[in-house]
């Protein structure tokens, strides 16, 4: 028997028949800035993580150097909403929208780390029934969601920096392996190191979804809004 609210178990069933659409919008708002800029750009979808039977935490993930970090902060600290990811599912004519709190977890060295609420977050037990290590599935991701060229780019200068031109890019690394297949190479060592720490997870935490259904005629749009002990659900006209 299906658990959670509906949009929960329709994007699960979505996805299990479109694994491959995992690229979604998230929008955020330089707040600082006078007047703020919002900012907008395509991410990837890495993974759900279920801290309980009505919750998913939408996992993605960024450079801790990129601006998004510091427009997702000039929200925070508080308990309102700093993000939102809008997904369009093409092949099924579905479209969700996810406003809420983003959680940025960075290496653990990092200023920002223990800005995260680990223990809050936690799932309890990962699938092997050990206790779950939030750097653990930060490392995990790196290694298994990663490619070895995007493994790589978490090496490279800062992104956005100003460059002389295209060819400086030739100098730059091309591929990093998994952090556990480094072997003896200490060049190769030091460029991991550098990675991993700019390496960071970016976990949504949703507290307003909207689906809307754009396959079925009429159309369908449900909002739906996190209370204690679940979600409030409004059909609302598309």
């Amino acid at each position: 028997m299906a658990t959670g609210p509906r949009w929960m178990n329709a994007l699960s069933k979505t996805l299990a028949e479109f694994p491959k659409s995992t690229i979604y919008t998230l929008s955020t708002v330089n707040a600082s800035a006078d007047p703020p800029i919002p900012h907008a750009r395509s991410i990837v979808h890495r993974s759900f993580i279920s801290r309980s039977e009505d919750i998913k935490l939408l996992v993605s993930t960024t450079d801790i150097r990129t601006p998004k970090i510091h427009e997702i902060r000039s929200i925070q600290p508080s308990n309102n909403s700093s993000a939102e990811i809008v997904w369009w599912i093409k092949e099924s004519s579905e479209q969700y929208r996810f406003n809420g709190v983003m959680h940025i977890l960075p290496h653990p060295d990092h200023p920002l780390a223990k800005e995260f609420p680990r223990t809050r977050l936690s799932p309890g037990r990962n699938d092997k029934g050990e206790d779950w290590d939030w750097e653990k599935e930060r490392i995990r991701i790196f290694d298994e969601k990663m490619g070895p060229e995007l493994r790589a780019s978490f090496a490279r200068p800062t992104p956005g920096t100003i460059m002389g031109s295209y060819e400086e890019a030739d100098k730059w690394v091309k591929e990093l392996p998994k952090t556990g297949e480094i072997g003896d190479d200490d060049k190769l060592k030091a460029l991991i190191d550098v990675a991993v720490r700019n390496f960071a997870l970016l976990v949504l935490e949703p507290i307003e979804v909207e689906w809307l259904e754009l396959g079925v005629v009429p159309n369908r749009r449900t909002k739906y809004k996190k209370v204690d002990g679940g979600w409030e659900e409004a059909i609302v006209v598309p």
